[in-house]
């Protein structure tokens, strides 16, 4: 969609836009543009009973226009003020058709509410990816999703596949949902007394779905060693080879790693480390957790550790944890 729109020609007309449409295999009626003066513009048509009953976003880098055209119909507008912020507006605005693929054509009322609230979204993205850098503990989770999602699950199911199971960058409960399983990627320094740590009650709950632990182990190296990965290089790895893979792959990924608040930093290329083991356990029986079920009233947002050590027995190997699920 980047080459196609940044070919598009600008209408010499004021007041006039050149647009066309986005995709045609989308069901709804998105598209992209320019207009007299040259900016971005993406629009789309649809049912709306209530224009002035939605919320528009307001973002200092594009406006947000909802236009009525006829009784029941509006049009809603968002242009690009600076070209310079280009690439991220792409982006947002493939996130935008992604998050409507699903829906039917004649539900295009839902899909502008659906719209209006992924721009919400990108919106508080944006801001918070601007206020500061990642932590530590933020940094070896981010490498350990996309060791996981490069060696292992983009090799089983193709990058495209595998960036749209990937839901850990935008906050989910889940790292990796992929068909009725759940992968969590817990990754830590080995240590040798290592620990899981749980975000809350609901992670492991297996009322979800099928949920497997994936646990990797990495340690620091010295610079000079061959087989050592920061994250900048692990991210500029796993974009070579989204890009290769073929149409679509490369922007899912950016958009996920804005939504991870990454941006390439000098300092993300100082810690050097290595993949010492990754092992899968599957959450069944008494496997060591707390469930919400569990909890007596008024008790919520639990946050704990399970030692790796009482995790041994529920051990599974790779296939056992993708069994059945390479042609979901």
């Amino acid at each position: 969609m980047l080459t196609e729109w940044e070919a598009i020609v600008a209408p010499t007309q004021a007041g006039s836009r050149n647009v066309r449409l986005a995709d045609s295999q989308h069901p709804l009626d998105f598209r992209i543009g320019k207009d007299h003066r040259a900016r971005y513009v993406f629009q789309l048509d649809a049912y709306c009973a209530e224009p002035s009953a939605l919320e528009l976003p307001k973002m200092t880098a594009l406006t947000c226009d909802l236009e009525q055209l006829s009784e029941g119909r509006a049009r809603l507008s968002l242009v690009l003020g600076n070209a310079a912020d280009f690439q991220n507006f792409a982006l947002m605005c493939t996130s935008l058709m992604l998050a409507t693929e699903m829906l039917a054509p004649g539900e295009s009322a839902q899909g502008l509410v659906t719209v209006l609230d992924e721009v919400h979204h990108w919106q508080e993205m944006l801001r918070r990816r601007a206020e500061k850098k990642l932590s530590k503990p933020e940094r070896i989770g981010l490498m350990g999703e996309l060791l996981f999602l490069r060696d292992v699950l983009a090799a089983r199911i193709g990058w495209k596949s595998a960036l749209k199971c990937w839901n850990g960058p935008g906050g989910d409960e889940q790292d990796f949902v992929v068909g009725s399983n759940i992968f969590e990627v817990k990754t830590q320094v080995v240590t040798a007394d290592r620990r899981i740590r749980i975000s809350s009650e609901d992670q492991l709950d297996p009322v979800q779905g099928r949920i497997l632990i994936c646990n990797q182990g990495i340690a620091p190296i010295p610079t000079c060693e061959p087989s050592g990965r920061t994250l900048n290089s692990i991210v500029s790895e796993v974009r070579q080879a989204a890009e290769a893979s073929g149409y679509g792959s490369a922007e899912l990924l950016e958009i996920a790693l804005l939504e991870a608040r990454y941006e390439e930093r000098s300092e993300y290329g100082e810690e050097i480390w290595v993949l010492v083991d990754r092992n899968y356990y599957e959450v069944k029986g008494d496997f060591p957790r707390i469930e919400r079920g569990e909890l007596r009233a008024g008790v919520d947002q639990v946050n704990y550790k399970i030692r790796v050590s009482d995790c041994v027995r529920y051990t599974v190997d790779v296939d056992e944890a993708f069994g059945g699920m390479d042609n979901e």
